[in-house]
């Protein structure tokens, strides 16, 4: 599937003009601590190329500091991992846990976040596997066993509709 042009713009403005020698996209860089929570996750069906690692530190019910690694990532992963981080930081354990990564409305605040009109359905897939690693660091860092990952739908050229739309 083509990179949608919401994945390519978000790309390109927020994560490769953050890239360079001695440069490093701030949701991708190192904690300075070692991380109370880790976990990994295939993005990419069956296939084991696209690996994306989330690592945080938690405190209080708090996620206080959060970070992703992309392994051969492609644009859509490493969009969902930046704003996944972005988005975790600073909430409860309990409000990450509760969303259901299989729901597409649940994803709506990193949709919102991607910016554009239109949910495409690259970034669809990407914001379920980012999420379902998310929650696993979750659950690591409260010492609860991590969930398998569901297998979501492959991306097709759909797009989905933004529900919040009147």
């Amino acid at each position: 599937m083509a990179v949608s042009p919401e994945v390519r713009q978000y790309y390109a403005e927020k994560i490769f003009a953050a890239m360079g020698p001695g440069r490093v996209p701030e949701s991708f860089r190192p904690l300075a601590t070692p991380p109370t929570g880790f976990a990994t996750v295939e993005g990419c069906r069956g296939g084991g190329k696209n690996l994306t690692e989330f690592a945080l530190i938690g405190s209080e019910g708090t996620v206080l500091e959060a970070s992703a690694a992309c392994g051969l990532c492609n644009p859509a992963m490493y969009v969902a991992a930046d704003i996944l981080i972005r988005w975790i930081r600073g909430r409860s354990l309990a409000e990450i846990l509760a969303l259901d990564p299989r729901d597409v409305s649940a994803l709506a605040p990193f949709f919102e976040a991607l910016g554009g009109r239109r949910w495409p359905d690259d970034a669809r897939e990407k914001f379920q596997y980012a999420l379902a690693g998310v929650q696993n660091a979750v659950r690591n860092h409260a010492g609860e066993p991590a969930l398998p990952v569901p297998e979501f739908d492959e991306p097709s050229s759909r797009d989905w509709a933004d529900p919040t739309d009147e």
